[in-house]
């Protein structure tokens, strides 16, 4: 039997949060939807709620269950699931670091509200053999993860004030940036760190160097009652920003304007644009929920 993480009571009490949202916030317009986007189609279910997403060096999409603290592989669109792991206990944000590679983190959990304990971490997954070896500790949660060029990881906190930044060297800069933080993403220079601020939500850029902090949108008009949970980006620099109580997905330029390229999700948590190499689309974002599916939304990257 699969025991329940730290993970679980947020998960039970967003779903009663989420139809109060809902109840107590008039329906308004989305934002227009994005030209050439699809229906989404789901592509797998009945893992339990999950959490983030990326694909590896082969193309292949690896995806976390927050319940089961595991590690899955979709080898192909309609392809064989794998389970690389289960031995990740509160599993947040994917960043794949090698051919066979990749680094999770841990203790994505009610946690995260007191991030001086620092009870999250990091850990190396081996994709190849499911070989799972704890390298960091002492973050505040690891809700989003990513890792720049440089082997500079950095590390969310969606409940506190705790961007934190992990040095090439291995140093631990818990609260690196006092901010509340969620999905991250990289620019392609790797100058910019992109954030999406759960309360109140917005998404931030923050220039690595200087720890400086613009914002890039609010969100969207009629919107400010959601959360925004993960964040992917794609070659243009376009954003991709999962919208955690309306169910929507939604993309936003450089310049600030949103459009929405799926809606009816049940508590979508993570969102990233398709690879190659395994037969999933490139024009297309792949979507994880904490209702337990992952969905592709054709034609969304222009």
């Amino acid at each position: 039997m699969n025991k329940p993480t730290g993970r679980t009571p947020i998960l039970t009490a967003a779903l009663s949060v989420a139809l109060c949202a809902l109840a107590h916030n008039p329906v308004s317009a989305a934002p227009p939807d994005c030209p050439g986007a699809g229906p989404a189609r789901q592509l797998t279910s009945g893992r339990g709620p999950l959490e983030s997403l990326a694909f590896d060096r082969q193309g292949r999409l690896l995806f976390t269950s927050v319940t089961k603290g595991a590690l899955f592989r979709l080898e192909a669109p309609q392809g064989q699931v794998t389970t690389v792991t289960t031995a990740l206990k509160s599993p947040g944000g994917i960043a794949v670091t090698g051919e066979h590679e990749a680094h999770v983190g841990t203790g994505n959990s009610l946690n995260g509200l007191l991030p001086w304990l620092g009870s999250a971490g990091i850990s190396k997954v081996d994709l190849a053999t499911g070989a799972t070896t704890p390298v960091v500790k002492g973050l505040a949660m690891a809700n989003g993860l990513v890792r720049a060029d440089d082997g500079t990881f950095y590390a969310s906190d969606d409940l506190a004030r705790s961007l934190d930044r992990v040095l090439p060297n291995g140093t631990v800069q818990r609260g690196w940036l006092a901010l509340n933080s969620n999905g991250l993403a990289l620019s392609h220079d790797q100058r910019t760190l992109y954030v999406n601020q759960m309360i109140p939500p917005k998404v931030m850029a923050v220039d690595r160097e200087s720890g400086q902090v613009r914002l890039v949108a609010p969100a969207p008009e009629g919107r400010g009652w959601t959360w925004l949970d993960g964040l992917g980006i794609d070659r243009q620099g376009l954003l991709y920003v999962a919208s955690y109580w309306s169910g929507e997905v939604w993309r936003l330029t450089p310049e600030g304007n949103w459009c929405t390229l799926a809606r009816g999700l049940m508590l979508p948590s993570a969102v990233t644009p398709g690879s190659d190499g395994a037969g999933f689309s490139t024009t297309s974002v792949y979507v994880t929920t904490h209702g337990g599916g992952l969905f592709e939304v054709p034609g969304a990257v222009p």
